[in-house]
């Protein structure tokens, strides 16, 4: 549980010096919402944890204003099942949260933008033949 909590610290950690760096509006629009998407998985696994007997205190990095994170998705769990059924009910889809500052709450994922239009792959990418258009092996 200890290494999901570091992966996802990791990821945070990526995300915000992202953040940071990024000038974009719409790039820091994601980038908030991948780090509230953060907090909520290490405070998920840090629940299992606790239901173990461990202690806990994140998220990492802690030095990024959870304001500017997209709050709504900080402490809720997304079910991602295809047929739409909701998640076990378990420490970390209902409660308080384990840093104090938040409700543990679930709700089924949904798409957030638009189904992108790729255009074909480039020569030399790396794709298959197929995503590039030519018959070549």
């Amino acid at each position: 549980m200890y290494a999901n909590v570091a992966a996802e610290a990791t990821g945070r950690t990526l995300a915000v010096r992202l953040y940071n760096a990024a000038h974009d509006a719409g790039m820091k629009d994601m980038l908030s919402f991948l780090i509230a998407r953060d907090t909520m998985h290490q405070q998920q696994w840090l629940a299992v944890v606790e239901e173990l007997g461990g202690p806990a205190a994140l998220p990492i990095p802690n030095s990024f204003p959870q304001e500017q994170e997209r709050q709504e998705y900080s402490y809720v769990f997304l079910g991602s099942a295809a047929n739409g059924e909701p998640p076990p009910d378990g420490r970390w889809t209902q409660g308080n949260s384990l840093d104090g500052k938040g409700q543990f709450s679930m709700r089924q994922n949904q798409p957030l933008g638009q189904e992108p239009v790729l255009g074909p792959a480039r020569d030399a990418s790396g794709a298959q033949a197929e995503q590039i258009g030519s018959t070549r092996g």
